[in-house]
């Protein structure tokens, strides 16, 4: 065998190699054979679904379960505390709150980042204007909503089942809308 086909075989067994990986990556050949369902981490919580249930201290030392607001609209706001354009968001909610709170509307925001304390999150709430209970993300609230943009906003209904989720600024006019279709 000379030089010239030992160099066209080389050639050939790493072309042919790159495709079956390539293959492999992208097409499937069967279910797997642990038969395990994703992870939870991985399936976003979208409309229609039913919510997540977590419990979390908010900044005031209070529990905030959502099991326990069922008959109650709750929202759900992913926030962080160094994040300056949730602050907008905070605001609105602030109205929302005082505006709806006689209407069986709840909200909660949950600081679900690396770097956010009590004291970071009492001034962030000081600074910004903001009157709407916040709590650390303590029962990997964002793990169970896929949380993963700031900003993100989950309407929940009486009974539990998310009918509005927003991945950006959410406007009082939007808030107002989403709440006036469903009370």
């Amino acid at each position: 065998m000379n030089n010239t086909n030992v160099i066209k075989i080389i050639i050939a067994v790493i072309v042919l190699g790159g495709i079956g990986l390539i293959a492999t990556k992208y097409i499937s050949f069967g279910t797997p054979t642990n038969n395990t369902a994703p992870t939870p981490q991985a399936i976003a919580v979208k409309v229609g679904d039913t919510a997540p249930d977590f419990s979390l201290t908010t900044l005031d030392k209070t529990t905030f379960r959502l099991s326990d607001n069922k008959g109650k609209t709750v929202i759900l706001f992913g926030m962080a505390g160094w994040c300056s354009t949730c602050i907008p968001e905070g605001r609105n909610l602030t109205k929302i709150k005082q505006e709806y709170a006689n209407k069986g509307v709840e909200i909660i925001g949950v600081a679900f980042t690396k770097g956010d304390n009590d004291d970071f999150l009492k001034e962030y709430k000081k600074v910004g204007g903001i009157d709407i209970p916040i709590a650390l993300d303590t029962d990997n609230v964002a793990q169970k909503y896929n949380l993963t943009r700031l900003e993100t906003t989950y309407l929940i209904n009486k009974d539990g089942t998310v009918i509005y989720k927003d991945e950006t600024i959410t406007s009082y006019e939007d808030y107002k809308r989403e709440l006036d279709k469903i009370i």
